[in-house]
């Protein structure tokens, strides 16, 4: 068994930072947004006589019931990976023992670990199920950028290509750049009509605004605006961690130009000179055309790059407390 006791917000701060996760939830200013949200974060350490790991749980107090989060988690050094189901045996005895399992009647976890069916059965033998509903994504596109400008377009699909090209002709398509905190009503906006027009439960604009507040005070978050004669059609909240951009939040308004096609391949070409390795453009569907997110993922996957998977969201039980919110997701609560 690993040792699992709590850390101290700088030697989580560095370990974070030595071992460069593809997530950012579980970088210290995502803890830090969820406690201005009003949620509890516990920080923790894992060890092996030395820090191998850390794990970042949020408590979520709701109607549903109450119960902890891992969100992309635990982070762990490549030579542990071996040991990630002993790992996680130790920190469900860690909760446990601290009475955690007492105050929340769940834990919902997507792990940070690759799609694995050896891993996932052993984990299920722990005593997970899979879970009615996700917690945050469970895969990732991302796109490598130490490549040439030249071929970072040339893995865009000859659509996206063809937009692309065009749209740098277009000298009335500008893109802004900006962590000014004043431009976040223009995000907003725009995020509004967005979830009018597709008719989804938006992130509440407090969450956004706190996101953004909290990353932006150290440059590791940007709004890309993308405007013609002074009207703003597309927007992305960009958040800078672990050697890679993240695109968390995005929105835009119809127009025949391609106005979000420029966007992104500026984000592109930016993230290259700054040196970042990677754009993780977030989460994908695998479902076909009739999801709500189908369009979106095409969007994404016309940039090129490669689909990583993790293990689906898994709960486990700490008391049959869980099996009320259990039915009350799979049965009567929409989700996408």
């Amino acid at each position: 068994m690993f040792e699992i006791k709590n850390i101290d917000d700088e030697n989580y701060k560095n370990f974070i930072e030595n071992n460069k996760p593809i997530s950012f939830l579980q970088n210290f200013e995502w803890g830090e947004v969820e406690k201005e949200l009003g949620r509890e974060v516990y920080r923790l350490g894992i060890f092996d006589k030395e820090l191998i790991g850390v794990c970042q749980i949020i408590g979520y107090k709701a109607k549903r019931g109450n119960f902890l989060g891992i969100l992309h988690g635990p982070i762990i050094k490549e030579e542990y990976k071996e040991n990630f189901v002993e790992i996680i045996k130790s920190l469900l005895k860690n909760f446990k023992s601290s009475n955690l399992s007492y105050q929340y009647s769940f834990l919902r976890a997507n792990f940070l670990f690759e799609e694995n069916k050896k891993v996932l059965n052993a984990l299920i033998k722990l005593g997970f199920r899979k879970a009615p509903r996700i917690l945050v994504t469970e895969n990732f596109w991302v796109k490598e950028l130490n490549k040439s400008e030249e071929k970072l377009l040339n893995e865009a699909s000859s659509h996206h290509k063809k937009l692309i090209l065009e749209s740098l002709n277009k000298d009335y398509i500008e893109i802004e750049k900006t962590d000014d905190l004043n431009k976040i009503q223009i995000f907003l906006d725009l995020y509004k009509d967005l979830s009018l027009r597709k008719k989804f439960t938006p992130y509440s604009e407090n969450l956004i605004k706190k996101e953004f507040e909290i990353f932006a005070k150290n440059k590791k978050a940007f709004f890309y605006l993308g405007k013609m004669e002074n009207k703003y059609y597309s927007a992305a909240l960009i958040i800078l961690e672990n050697d890679s951009g993240f695109y968390h939040h995005g929105a835009s308004i119809p127009t025949k130009e391609p106005v979000n096609y420029r966007l992104h391949f500026e984000i592109i070409q930016d993230l290259k000179r700054m040196n970042l390795k990677f754009y993780n453009m977030w989460g994908i569907t695998e479902k076909g055309p009739k999801h709500p997110w189908y369009g979106l993922t095409q969007f994404k996957k016309g940039f090129g790059g490669k689909l990583i998977k993790l293990l689906p969201t898994l709960d486990y039980p700490f008391s049959l407390k869980y099996y009320f919110t259990y039915l009350y997701e799979k049965y009567f609560e929409k989700a996408f």
